[in-house]
């Protein structure tokens, strides 16, 4: 089972497999959505696309290899691998009761075949995430932290609608 370990106010984290650290990352501001991460000796970024947009860009060492699109009928994500052309998504259920903060997340390939699942929990004011690798070797553990770059996004989404916003800003 892979761990998230979430420090300093959200803004670092450890991917975590077996006492080992898998992949290092932090958000450069704690108000940004930009991710920066460490896997396989490079340095990764995710970087919105521009300040108006709901698209995200993925980086290698300043080169673009992907990119995160918001699909309105859908109401979530694509991610959007250039080199290995495929497509992924994520799809979300509730697994806890009403009073529980438990949710199944589960990254597809093509809309159908499962590659990882994230279960989140969110118990004593402390989120719990593990990660259940189903079609995934450790050289795509990056696809971990694209699957849980959209969980957030999911996650703002929904608790931005739940908000009830009074006024234009909320």
């Amino acid at each position: 089972m892979i761990k998230v370990n979430i420090e300093r106010n959200n803004k670092d984290f450890q991917i975590i497999e077996n006492n080992e650290i898998l992949i290092k990352g932090s958000k450069p501001k704690w108000y940004s959505s930009n991710l920066n991460f460490f896997f396989n000796s490079r340095t990764y970024q995710i970087k919105k696309k521009s300040f108006w947009s709901s698209s995200y860009h993925i980086y290698i060492g300043g080169r673009i290899i992907g990119e995160f699109n918001y699909k309105w009928k859908s109401g979530g994500y694509s991610l959007n691998l250039y080199e290995s052309k495929k497509i992924f998504t994520l799809s979300q259920s509730n697994i806890g009761g009403m009073w529980r903060v438990e949710r199944l997340y589960t990254l597809l390939e093509d809309g159908s075949k499962p590659i990882l699942k994230i279960n989140y929990s969110y118990k004593k004011w402390k989120e719990s995430i593990e990660i259940e690798r189903i079609e995934m070797n450790n050289s795509n553990s990056d696809l971990i932290i694209y699957a849980l770059f959209i969980m957030r996004r999911l996650q703002t989404a929904e608790s931005a609608a739940g908000a009830g916003s009074v006024g234009m800003y909320g």
